[in-house]
């Protein structure tokens, strides 16, 4: 079922076992899992059906970013059902298991990889990207690499796999709209995370619209699952119980903020291939099981662990569209249409200077080139056409063949966690009263100098394996300086996962550390960046979490029976349980207040306020547990007032 925000009852509330908060791939991905599995969901989604400029900005717009390099942050963000799946470009590829070991910069995951990598398939086909099948030899088998000889630094075999690009919206929403258990309210924004007084479980969440009406969602499992950016955002800003808000006892929300450390268009260095044909190699081509994938070059974990580098990626690729002197009829087309066809997300990656403003000449220099290269630029044109915009999988990018195999070579590197990298609530606040971000954003002088060295060792390399040679400027430190930017669209690690609460926001599973009930998934947890993009990861992750709320709730089931059965010697039957155990309801609040629960069947003894029930009759599941924590003789043990309001 789909509900309007503006439909719902001022004042009124939703009743669900979970509420998950961001209807993305990570928040569609919790609902498709979850469903006809865990009792009724909820899915919120601030946005709708169609993008709207205007709201994204007024929404996403930051209060200030300190570094001019960083996007803003509407950019890259998309407040709508699917979320940024309406805009990506589809690129899956799982972290590495050396992404989870610690190293000398970065902490470990604690997790292991094995935990994570069981649930990449399910993921692939959630995004529509195929088999997990990452090696160019198999996966690719028809563009073979020559080589002269090996080299044991070089990693050339992987391979990236593309989504469709699949709208995980337009994928999944009919079946989430048909289910009988899940309720997808659009067109409003969580603004608050509630919980019981103490801040020790999780309540609900406090709705807004736009025209001011206000609702609450009744849930004891909450998932946070909107973004690297906006999971801080709803953790601070949520200040019912605690003053510095949820999870942030210890001042880690928000911080350790990573991007990847990207190369502009303004690329630094050039890949001539020893055969100019080698490049086809590295090009865009389809799979054995008809998915776009495209090799990689990669430096292999002994060279990066004997060099101290971090996960990096470089592949060829075409010069900025703004740059003329290529006289390129295909770059300039792009030039010339690129504030109509292209988002200005993607945009901003293809020219060398950001933010500048064409000029006239250059409008009639790019103009030229077009015209004089028109049979080129039909036949590219009816091949884009076939391939990208007709295409139900489409070609993820363009890839330009060079006659003299020369390629602009760009890097994507892994960003180190910084605890000064982060992001935290400002002043200034949003139409729903909600804090805009401050973004300070930060990298450490030896990530360039480990970039610069990973160039180093990546040139070194490619000579002396034949494949070819890569051409660097004499200042290298100053070409990096200059080219570095951050991905504009990966929001990493600002509510990572940690073994325990000093180093961590969340656990192992995604529960908040001394919030039950209040998990968070996405690219917010991850306590690294890899090079690679997040998106598969956090998905694999996500469903991760699913199985563990799934199991979760069985478990308590089964307790619950279990306790609630005939005693064998016909006495008292006495249940104790603790919010870590369930969640039950009492009247339209999921609480249960971080006290223990008990429940005589056959006895009620003069200092408990609990319920008698037949034991001819016990509880046999959750739904029984709520009836009987609704009836009128039910109390706490331990002195909670019954009447106490929700925080």
């Amino acid at each position: 079922m789909i509900r309007s925000g503006e439909g719902l009852a001022d004042g009124g509330t939703t009743e669900a076992e979970v509420a998950i908060v961001g209807a993305g791939a990570i928040g569609v991905a919790l609902a498709v899992r979850l469903s006809g599995r865990i009792g009724r969901i909820v899915l919120i989604e601030a946005g709708g059906t169609r993008f709207k400029p205007a709201h994204n900005l007024s929404f996403f717009k930051a209060e200030e970013i300190d570094d001019p390099r960083h996007a803003p942050t509407e950019l890259y963000r998309r407040r709508m059902l699917g979320g940024t799946t309406s805009v990506w470009g589809g690129r899956c590829i799982p972290f590495d298991p050396e992404d989870f070991a610690p190293a000398r910069d970065r902490p470990g995951w604690p997790i292991t990889f094995a935990e994570f990598y069981g649930h990449v398939p399910d993921a692939l086909e959630f995004l529509d990207a195929g088999a997990p099948d990452f090696s160019a030899t198999t996966a690719l088998p028809n563009l073979p690499l020559p080589l002269e000889w090996p080299n044991s630094d070089l990693a050339l075999h992987r391979i990236e796999r593309y989504s469709k690009p699949t709208d995980v919206w337009r994928k999944w929403g009919k079946n989430l709209a048909r289910s009988r258990d899940v309720t997808v309210i659009q067109g409003a924004a969580c603004t608050a995370v509630l919980t019981n007084a103490e801040g020790t479980c999780a309540a609900g969440l406090e709705l807004k619209t736009f025209s001011n009406r206000r609702h609450k969602v009744v849930a004891a499992t909450v998932v946070l699952a909107c973004g690297g950016l906006e999971t801080p955002r709803l953790l601070l800003a949520s200040r019912g119980s605690r003053a510095c808000g949820l999870g942030n006892e210890r001042d880690l929300v928000g911080r350790f903020y990573m991007t990847h450390l990207v190369s502009s268009a303004d690329n630094v260095g050039a890949l001539r291939f020893a055969a100019a044909d080698t490049a086809r190699a590295f090009d865009f081509s389809k799979t054995l099981d008809g998915v776009y994938g495209r090799r990689t070059i990669l430096l292999s974990p002994e060279a990066r662990r004997r060099e101290r580098l971090p996960n990096i990626v470089f592949r060829p690729t075409r010069p900025p569209m703004d740059d003329a002197s290529q006289r390129d009829p295909v770059l300039s087309m792009l030039f010339l249409v690129r504030s109509l066809l292209i988002p200005p997300e993607y945009a901003r990656s293809m020219v060398a200077k950001l933010g500048s403003v064409p000029t006239s000449q250059a409008w009639r220099e790019h103009g030229r080139i077009v015209l004089s290269g028109i049979p080129g630029l039909m036949r590219f044109g009816a091949d884009w056409l076939m391939r990208r915009v007709l295409a139900t999988r489409k070609l993820p990018s363009i890839f330009l063949h060079r006659k003299d195999g020369r390629y602009p070579l760009e890097f994507n590197a892994e960003h180190m966690p910084n605890e000064d990298s982060r992001v935290l609530l400002g002043n200034d606040t949003d139409p729903f009263g909600m804090p805009r971000l401050v973004v300070q954003w930060r990298f450490r002088d030896t990530e360039l100098d480990a970039i610069c060295r990973a160039y180093r060792v990546l040139a070194s390399a490619l000579a002396r394996s034949g494949l070819g040679e890569v051409q660097l400027e004499p200042d290298l430190p100053y070409s990096v300086q200059r080219a570095l930017v951050p991905q504009g669209g990966h929001h990493i690690g600002t509510v990572r996962m940690g073994a325990d609460a000093s180093v961590g926001v969340i656990d192992t599973h995604g529960q908040v550390w001394g919030t039950h009930g209040l998990f968070v998934a996405g690219t917010a947890i991850l306590p690294t960046s890899s090079f690679a993009n997040p998106t598969l990861t956090a998905v694999a992750l996500a469903f991760r979490l699913a199985e563990h709320l799934i199991r979760r709730q069985t478990s308590a089931g089964q307790a619950l029976t279990a306790a609630s059965a005939p005693s064998r010697s016909g006495g008292a039957v006495l249940l104790h349980l603790s919010c870590n155990e369930l969640e039950p309801k009492r009247g339209s609040v999921n609480l249960l207040r971080n006290s223990r629960f008990c429940m005589f069947p056959q006895i009620a003894g003069p200092t408990s306020n609990c319920s008698a029930v037949s034991r001819r009759n016990p509880p046999s599941s959750t739904k029984a547990m709520t009836r009987i924590l609704n009836s009128p003789g039910y109390g706490p043990c331990i002195g909670q007032p019954s009447g106490e309001s929700m925080r």
